[in-house]
C-alpha cells in the first residue's frame, strides 16, 4: 500500500479538525445507479483516532458527539454520532450500490471512500497527516484499520484535502472500483486505454505507467509529456497495474493513482464487463484510430 506522505506518530494521529456544528468501454466517473429502501442494509463503521483535535486556533476540541453524515449522489442514507474514541458504526438506511463513492461529513471534515464490493460491510480510518492532509484507508469488515491485508479486494487508501478533493490513491490488486471522484475519465477497449481530462478540468503534463507492480523495475509501458486532450495508449497487458499522475500548469502534481486496470472502467451498480481476450506482454500494439502518444516500452 503507497503511503505517499508520512503519517504522524500515534499520538499526533488523534489530532483530527472536526468542527462540532473488462470488455466494457465504460468510463470511471459515470454516477452509479438509484437508490431505494432495502432490508439487508449495509453496516460502515468509521474510525477518526483519537479524542481531541488541535484547531487552527490552537484550542483543544473532542471529537466526541460530532454528528456524521453519510450520503451517495446527494442523499443521505445514514447518520450517527461518533463516541468519545472518534468512532460510529452506521448502518446504511438505503439499499447503496457496491463500490458506490460515499461522501463522511464529521463536523467541518468531508471525506470520501468506496463502498465495499467483496465484503458486505466497510471499515474505514481516517487519520491526519503532517501537512493538513487526511489519509483515508478503507478495509472490507467491520474494523477500521492503518494497513489493510494486500489480499484483502476491498483495501484502499487515499490522500484527501478533507473537503472531499482526493490527491492520491492506491488500490490493493483485486480492488474493482476507484472513486467516481476523480477528475478524469478512462475508457478501456481491451486493445487501448484512453486518458481523458473531466469538464472544466485542465491539466498541463500527464505521466502514464503500465506496471507488471508497483516500484522499481515493474514497469512495461511509461509516457510522460503534454495533457491538453485526451491521451490514448495500447494496452501491453489487462492484468496490468496502471499509474497516472497529473501536473497542474505549475508543474505541482495534483493526483497520484495506482490501481489495477479493472478498477479504473469498472462502474458501480452496472454489469461487470465481459473480460478481454488474454494478451501478452508481448503482444504488438493494435492499430489506433487516433495516433497513440509515444510511449517508452521496458
Amino acid at each position: 500500500m503507497l503511503l505517499r506522505r508520512k503519517l504522524l506518530t500515534l499520538s499526533a494521529l488523534a489530532a483530527l479538525a472536526l468542527a462540532a456544528c473488462g470488455g466494457g468501454s465504460s468510463g470511471l466517473g459515470v454516477n452509479p445507479g438509484t437508490i431505494s429502501p432495502g432490508s439487508a442494509a449495509r453496516q460502515v463503521t468509521l474510525a477518526f483516532p483519537g479524542v481531541s483535535s488541535l484547531s487552527t486556533g490552537r484550542q483543544t476540541q473532542s471529537v466526541g458527539g460530532t454528528a456524521v453524515t453519510l450520503t451517495f449522489n446527494g442523499q443521505i442514507v445514514g447518520k450517527g454520532t461518533l463516541d468519545a474514541t472518534g468512532k460510529v458504526t452506521i448502518e446504511l438506511d438505503q439499499a447503496v450500490p457496491a463500490g458506490s463513492t460515499i461522501t463522511v461529513t464529521a463536523g467541518s471534515t468531508i471525506v470520501t471512500f468506496v463502498l465495499a464490493t467483496s465484503a458486505h460491510d466497510t471499515a474505514v480510518m481516517v487519520q491526519r497527516n503532517a501537512d493538513g492532509t487526511l489519509t483515508v484507508t478503507t478495509a472490507g469488515g467491520e474494523q477500521p484499520e492503518t494497513n489493510p491485508d494486500p489480499n484483502d479486494p476491498d483495501g484502499e487508501q487515499e490522500v484527501e484535502d478533507g473537503q472531499g478533493g482526493t490527491e492520491m490513491v492506491s488500490d490493493n490488486d483485486g480492488h474493482s472500483v476507484l472513486p467516481s471522484n476523480l477528475p478524469i475519465t478512462v475508457t478501456n477497449t481491451c486493445t487501448t486505454i484512453t486518458i481523458t481530462a473531466k469538464s472544466g478540468q485542465s491539466f498541463s503534463r500527464l505521466r502514464f505507467e503500465e506496471n507488471v507492480h508497483d516500484g522499481d523495475g515493474g514497469s512495461k509501458l511509461k509516457f510522460d509529456g503534454p495533457f491538453t486532450s485526451p491521451q490514448t495508449f495500447a494496452l501491453i497487458a489487462q492484468s496490468a497495474r496502471i499509474r497516472i499522475e497529473l501536473f497542474d500548469a505549475n508543474g505541482k502534481q495534483v493526483l497520484d493513482v495506482r490501481a489495477p486496470i479493472s478498477a479504473f472502467t469498472a462502474v458501480a451498480g452496472q454489469p461487470t464487463p465481459s473480460p478481454c481476450p488474454s494478451v501478452t506482454a508481448s503482444a504488438s500494439p493494435l492499430p489506433s484510430a487516433s495516433p497513440l502518444p509515444t510511449g517508452t516500452p521496458h
